[in-house]
């Protein structure tokens, strides 16, 4: 007998933990006397941001016990871990079950079947380790941001009937017709089973909104322990964008004799984004977007443990400073990819490829290419994400690192032909025909001119880098200002934000900006601060999430819509004159609205009317008397996020 679909049961709460601060290692009894007594934590958690571990770098003893009912003895168990930093070694009830090494930030899962105890107690050992590896990647303490040890993110015990789902691949294909009509849409999968199976079926259901929009039942293929989805028409999509992020569902309900063994959903979305010459289109449109890089784990109060809250308020904030793209230099949990995905926010998550080493060898392409089937596997299902990085400031001038990124790229392809796949530089603009940025689909330069890439001709060396590829599209992958290490403060971050964007606004070919960074981050390099306080000031958020002045500059310069000129009131309306961007940012806004509302209580609500880069349009609001002191005007997108606030204390009349 086993259990009746899936159970995803929760190992987040009541673990055991004890540090290795002696650094004994692996033991026969891992509750070790010497060591400080061992004690509850709930994971996500990480020991490097408690007082007397900050600088613990090592092992980490974690402990769990559950309780397994006796009618589950027919059962398929799997143990996930979303990410443990970085190498880590598991025991259920002393027999060890597996490992997962030279890879922190990319989930696993083990098999455990065969170590399970029905109607007993089972005690899962989990042993993690974040001493500084010449193997893995990040290598060494190479890297910009912190190296909390702990289980990071959240853990699952998998139970379901023996034919189970293991991977669910899914690969959405869209189609255009003639201008003004729907896209159409139809699905792809790719199903990895747990086993073969000799007489199971599979019920497919496509999912919007929790309507049903296509189905199928077939077999499983007998002895296989892959499946492919076929036969699915195309049929009327409604595409997935930042400002309209539609979500559809693939649920797969696996029988065999009658029973139930499996049942899944994974979220996906249609669109298409791709390279046009030198520009980016998103579902058939060109677009030039503006973003900024959140560095997570960097609030000390958790580190790297972010719980659901953690990540929501600072994906908030990014929305809030109106950012529709961003990169993660690596890779992280499905909790954050899910957010993006229901929310908006265009994303490259990369292979935490570091600077080291400055020429990769085989043996570092192995455990990029092992990291890059890992992310994929979990999260090519993700619509936010638009591309993979490959890496970040290696010695991108080298002919060796141009032909490792050519080669990784590849082996990329195949693994995902739909997005684009990049290498980020901060060398290109030394000599751009040579640079290992051209190996990917998009330009990506992190530009420091006039801090740490000295006082160069900036205009000179743009007009260079787009000589030298007129067939790639130009996005700035970092820019702003890194304090300590350069002074000015907050100020200068606004002035550097300001100056340059208006410098890359003058040049078609940049797509994109990503403005490093939302926030001061912490850091195992950094150069203020000390223990898990030790950051380095780059942001226009502090590691509280609060806000400096540059943050408004930031979210103004965003915003993809502008006041032309000042409200006016008419004696009985409101007329503002909107104004939609046609430099950076650059795309059409439709569904957007605009609110007027008084101490906080919503007003006026009207929907205005869509507008392309350019365009102006006039809006007359209707209010029950004139504008006062405490009236504030706010334009919204369509998913409620605000782009701009206007306090209508001030206004002209005629």
């Amino acid at each position: 007998m086993h259990t009746t679909g899936r159970h995803n049961l929760s190992l987040d709460e009541d673990w055991c933990f004890q540090a290795d601060t002696a650094g004994i290692g692996e033991h026969e009894e891992w509750q070790i006397t010497g060591l400080p007594a061992p004690r509850k934590v709930a994971v996500p958690h990480t020991w490097n941001v408690e007082e007397g571990l900050e600088e613990h770098r090592g092992a980490g003893w974690y402990e769990y016990s559950i309780s397994i009912p006796e009618a589950w003895s027919g059962s398929r168990f799997r143990l996930h871990f979303e990410a443990v930093y970085r190498d880590a070694v598991i025991w259920v009830n002393g027999q060890r079950a597996g490992s997962h090494v030279n890879s922190g930030y990319t989930a696993f899962e083990l098999e455990v079947t065969a170590h399970i105890l029905h109607g007993k107690e089972n005690r899962i050992t989990v042993k993690a380790d974040n001493s500084p590896s010449a193997q893995a990647l990040p290598q060494g303490r190479s890297f910009d941001w912190a190296d909390d040890g702990g289980i990071i993110r959240p853990v699952q015990l998998i139970v379901t009937g023996p034919a189970a789902v293991q991977h669910i691949r899914v690969t959405p294909e869209v189609r255009f017709g003639p201008a003004g009509l729907q896209a159409s849409g139809r699905l792809l999968a790719e199903v990895q089973l747990c086993g073969p199976s000799a007489s199971a079926t599979v019920e497919t259901l496509i999912l919007k909104e929790g309507t049903r929009i296509w189905g199928d039942l077939q077999p499983l293929p007998p002895q296989s322990e892959t499946w492919q989805l076929a036969g699915m028409e195309w049929l009327p999509v409604d595409l997935w964008h930042f400002d309209h992020p539609q979500l559809y569902q693939l649920k797969l309900t696996i029988r065999e004799g009658g029973q139930l063994h499996d049942e899944v959903t994974v979220n996906f979305g249609f669109r298409e984004i791709v390279v046009r010459g030198q520009e980016l289109w998103l579902n058939r449109e060109p677009v030039r977007l503006m973003g900024a890089e959140w560095m997570p784990g960097s609030n000390p109060a958790v580190g790297m443990a972010e719980k659901r809250e953690d990540l929501s308020a600072m994906l908030e904030r990014l929305k809030e400073a109106n950012a529709v793209i961003t990169r993660f230099h690596w890779q992280q949990g499905n909790e954050l990819l899910d957010w993006c995905d229901r929310n908006g926010i265009l994303v490259q998550e990369e292979i935490p490829h570091w600077q080291q080493p400055g020429e990769p060898d085989q043996q570092t392409f192995a455990a990029a290419l092992s990291q890059a089937k890992e992310m994929i596997c979990g999260h090519s299902h993700h619509p936010c994400i638009f591309a993979w990085g490959m890496g970040n400031e290696l010695n991108g001038q080298s002919e060796t690192t141009l032909r490792y990124m050519e080669q990784l790229k590849q082996e990329i392809h195949t693994l995902d032909s739909q997005r684009l796949i990049n290498y980020v530089s901060n060398t290109v603009h030394l000599q751009p025909r040579s640079d290992a940025t051209g190996a990917g689909d998009l330009l990506m330069w992190n530009d420091y001119i006039g801090t740490w890439h000295g006082g160069l001709d900036e205009d000179e060396v743009i007009r260079q880098m787009l000589a030298d590829y007129p067939d790639k599209p130009v996005v700035v992958a970092e820019y702003g200002l890194c304090e300590p290490v350069y002074e000015g403060g907050d100020p200068r971050r606004t002035e550097i934000l300001m100056h340059k964007t208006e410098l890359y606004r003058k040049y078609p070919q940049f797509a994109a900006l990503i403005f490093f960074s939302l926030n001061d981050y912490r850091t195992q390099m950094g150069e203020d601060g000390q223990g898990r306080w030790k950051q380095r000031v780059h942001g226009s958020v502090d590691v509280h999430n609060r806000v400096k002045p540059s943050f408004a500059a930031l979210r103004e310069i965003s915003s993809p819509l502008l006041l032309s000129e000042s409200p006016c009131w008419n004696g009985r309306e409101l007329v503002v004159t909107l104004k939609c961007r046609k430099d950076i940012p650059s795309y059409a806004v439709q569904g957007y609205y605009v609110t007027v509302s008084a101490d906080s209580v919503e007003g006026v609500i009207q929907v205005i009317p869509d507008m392309q880069p350019g365009e102006l349009r006039t809006l007359n609001l209707t209010l029950t008397a004139a504008p006062a002191p405490g009236l504030t005007l706010t334009v919204c997108r369509p998913n409620g996020f605000s782009v701009l606030e206007l306090e209508l204390s001030q206004y002209s009349t005629r």
